[in-house]
């Protein structure tokens, strides 16, 4: 068994909190895709049959999927991306959480710390996108006032307060600014001896480190800084772009010289300039990306974080050659995407022309994100 002290990288960190998951019993979710965040941090708190320190078990709201995984890959996915834009501002070196008492008072950010630990630790992306001094705070739970700078502060209101204390050297001075330091949620003395706790400006980081203890993960956090590092702050791109996806597609190849091999060759090759089309400036198909359709047959749109996972991880592109035999004369078919396995068979017939490969494989996307069948 992985040992905590031993954590000296972000797969033993994940390693070490993959194990502390209860797998015997589920933390049953069931979600609609509409409004997925909202809807999931509410879903989340309104369990009380079951604790998150259980395995998660997703069902889409009116869906036939039964979660064997992908499920729970695509909610994690869908969350953390959903809490990146409801609950952090971007700064110029990552994003600090947005100050909403509102959202406070609910537990919301308590809540979100679960969600990041259950993503670490059941197969979802990493949360980098923090800035530094957030990252620092959560592992340590203190600040030096020297050392932020009102530039690692998103919102304008804070970055112009820090500024403000941290030129305060007398106690009029500081009490002059004892209104807004309270709008910020500092309930401590207020004084020119207390300015380095005054820089606790954003209180939720305190509860969002009480949600990161799931797992034990805050606990990892604080005694090993440097290998959670990479799972908190920007840094090492875990997007999966169109380079990445090419490389692991693995295609169910006919036999070599034969005219089905020559024909399945020319439809990989559209897939290949599919992917690069949607990483091109000005792409018309935008916001669609790369990562999209990776996390469309897969679940998930990043790199794996553990380096085993990583090693083995492919998408399987198989073919349809037969489907006129199926199903008879018709006009149009559509891929069959089979998330739990990873894979994709395309209908060979109907993508012949690098057009019509493009027109069929976004309007799938499109209307192919419920899961149908079992």
């Amino acid at each position: 068994m992985l040992k905590h002290s031993f954590c000296l990288s972000a797969t033993d960190v994940i390693q070490a909190i993959m194990q502390e998951v209860n797998m015997d019993k589920a933390f049953e979710l069931t979600v609609s895709r509409q409004n997925m965040v909202e809807r999931g941090l509410a879903q989340w708190q309104r369990q009380k049959k079951s604790s998150p320190d259980n395995y998660l078990k997703v069902t889409f709201l009116g869906e036939a999927g039964v979660d064997t995984g992908a499920l729970r890959k695509e909610f994690l996915t869908k969350m953390v991306e959903g809490i990146e834009r409801r609950f952090f501002e971007k700064g110029a070196c990552g994003s600090s959480p947005a100050y909403s008492l509102s959202d406070f008072d609910k537990g919301q950010f308590r809540t979100v710390g679960e969600i990041m630990a259950a993503s670490l630790a059941q197969g979802g992306p990493a949360p980098n996108f923090m800035m530094m001094w957030c990252y620092h705070y959560l592992c340590k739970e203190s600040l030096n006032a020297q050392d932020l700078d009102e530039n690692d502060v998103a919102d304008a209101q804070y970055s112009d307060l820090i500024s403000r204390v941290k030129a305060a050297t007398d106690p009029e001075t500081i009490c002059d600014l004892t209104d807004d330091i309270v709008n910020c949620g500092y309930t401590g003395v207020i004084c020119v001896e207390k300015k380095t706790e005054i820089m606790r400006l954003l209180p939720i980081l305190t509860q969002i480190k009480e949600g990161l203890q799931l797992y034990g993960l805050g606990s990892i956090m604080a005694r090993h800084s440097k290998a959670c590092k990479t799972l908190f702050v920007p840094g090492d791109d875990m997007t999966a772009d169109a380079d990445y996806i090419s490389s692991i597609l693995s295609a169910d190849y006919s036999e070599e010289g034969s005219s089905k091999r020559r024909t399945e060759t020319m439809i990989m090759d559209h897939f290949q300039d599919f992917l690069q089309e949607l990483e091109q400036d000005g792409n018309e198909l935008s916001p669609l990306c790369p990562k999209n359709i990776m996390q469309w047959i897969t679940s998930h749109g990043h790199i794996p974080v553990l380096q085993e996972e990583k090693k083995t991880f492919s998408i399987v592109v198989k073919f349809n050659h037969d489907c006129k035999s199926v199903f008879g004369e018709h006009k149009i078919c559509y891929p069959v995407v089979a998330a739990c396995s990873n894979s994709i068979t395309l209908p060979v017939r109907h993508l012949q022309s690098y057009k019509r490969f493009r027109e069929i494989l976004v309007e799938s996307y499109h209307q192919g994100q419920e899961f149908s069948c079992v």
